[in-house]
């Protein structure tokens, strides 16, 4: 699969405020990779205002594909649609795979790919539970690690995840020299040391805002004091598309406010500042004549010890991690589901899909991957809740409607 352009969004927009991007480690986003984002997005300007910042908006859950489809309920986002100067590669950019937050937040605040910093989905096994389990073990949700909450017998995020994040790297170039900060998130004021936070996007200070609306004025308020790099985060569609779907009534009661949300925006930052808008992911609206549970499953079940992942993009664990195991087992699983699932591969495949895989990832990535076509999902009672079982809209896998994503540039 191609690079992402999602792991280019963040390094391209610092480099676009003016600031420098010092040296990472291999797999990492280069100084000079931003650099050519940048100038092909129209960022790197090296004649624009040096007091103009830059605010990368990342919406959780935003598909291109929603956005087209329900774009008559978003005048602001439309016209920055219908823009074609300002909208990087057409408006449209790749996010990584899996297609889920956990995975994509880091991809967006490291520029390293999932394989790279071990985010490689909604949970995991456990490294502390380790890879040697036995044949008679059942799969239970104790086994996991969620890299979202990172709740119970967690590693500490930032010594498990240790790529340095993109604000980590930053300097003060020469027209952002003088800036006491560098950059700001702005999000619910829980994520501030949060697990994922720690994970996938630290260094700069937090600024807390838990309604939507309110977020406009801190950015604004953070731009005018001289920070060149603004990351603010809206995550209430996501919310409403896991649900009810994204063709509820919920869903685009919350796009038509993230919509007035952004033209307030626009209304309050200064003169000359880039709004660079964008996605973890899109999301599919599936049913319970689409699901498959796996106990229901012998031959699905059959040597699987834990189950992780997401619905739509499970990852399996066999008995010691054995690899004529996990073959046999990705063998049955492609002879049952055939087309309801788009990609079965071991680990060993997995940089197919996931970039190279480090250690880090090695040491928690499921034995057998399991990616699912259209809107199907596999479920396993054991591990999800009854909530996540029944949850109409998901997201994960490798289609176009989960890995498209909007990138939208407009200027104040």
């Amino acid at each position: 699969m191609s690079t992402p352009q999602l792991r280019q969004v963040l390094a391209a927009a610092a480099v676009g405020a003016g600031l420098t991007l010092q040296a990472g480690p291999p797999g990492a986003i280069t100084a000079a990779e931003a650099l050519s984002a940048a100038t092909d997005w129209g960022l790197a300007n090296p004649d624009a205002d040096t007091r103009a910042g830059v605010v990368v908006v990342l919406v959780d859950g935003l598909g291109w594909r929603q956005l087209q489809e329900r774009r008559g309920h978003a005048p602001t986002l439309r016209a920055w649609l219908g823009d074609a100067d300002s909208t990087p590669g057409g408006g449209v950019a790749r996010t990584c795979a899996p297609s889920t937050t956990a995975a994509a937040l880091t991809t967006l605040g490291t520029g390293a790919l999932p394989g790279v910093t071990g985010m490689v989905g909604y949970s995991v096994l456990n490294p502390r539970v380790g890879r040697d389990l036995p044949g008679d073990t059942t799969p239970d949700a104790a086994q996991n690690l969620c890299l979202i909450t990172w709740e119970g017998a967690a590693p500490d995020p930032r010594r498990w995840q240790d790529v340095p994040t993109v604000f980590e790297r930053l300097a003060a170039g020469p027209r952002a020299a003088g800036h006491d900060s560098l950059a700001v998130t702005i999000g619910p004021a829980r994520f501030a040391g949060s697990g994922l936070t720690e994970a996938a996007l630290r260094g700069p200070a937090h600024l807390g805002a838990d309604r939507m609306e309110d977020r406009p004025a801190l950015a604004a308020g953070a731009l005018e004091r001289g920070v060149p790099l603004v990351y603010l985060y809206v995550g209430e569609l996501d919310h409403a598309g896991h649900r009810h779907g994204w063709r509820s009534q919920q869903w685009l009661r919350q796009l038509e406010r993230l919509d007035a949300t952004m033209a307030e925006l626009l209304r309050r930052v200064p003169t000359g500042t880039r709004v660079l808008l964008t996605a973890d992911h899109g999301m599919v609206d599936t049913d319970a004549a689409h699901r498959l549970d796996l106990t229901a499953h012998p031959a699905l079940a059959r040597d699987v010890v834990a189950v992780a992942g997401e619905p739509r993009f499970t990852q399996l664990y066999v008995p010691h991690s054995d690899p004529e195991a996990a073959a046999a087992v990705a063998d049955r699983w492609r002879s049952v589901l055939g087309e309801r699932a788009a990609w079965v591969g071991t680990r060993r495949e997995a940089a197919t899909l996931l970039g190279p895989v480090g250690e880090r990832a090695e040491s928690v990535l499921g034995d057998v991957l399991v990616a699912m076509a259209d809107n199907w999902v596999v479920v396993d009672p054991r591990v999800h809740s009854e909530s996540a079982i029944a949850m109409p809209g998901v997201h994960g896998s490798l289609t176009d409607t989960e890995m498209t994503v909007p990138l939208l540039l407009a200027r104040a």
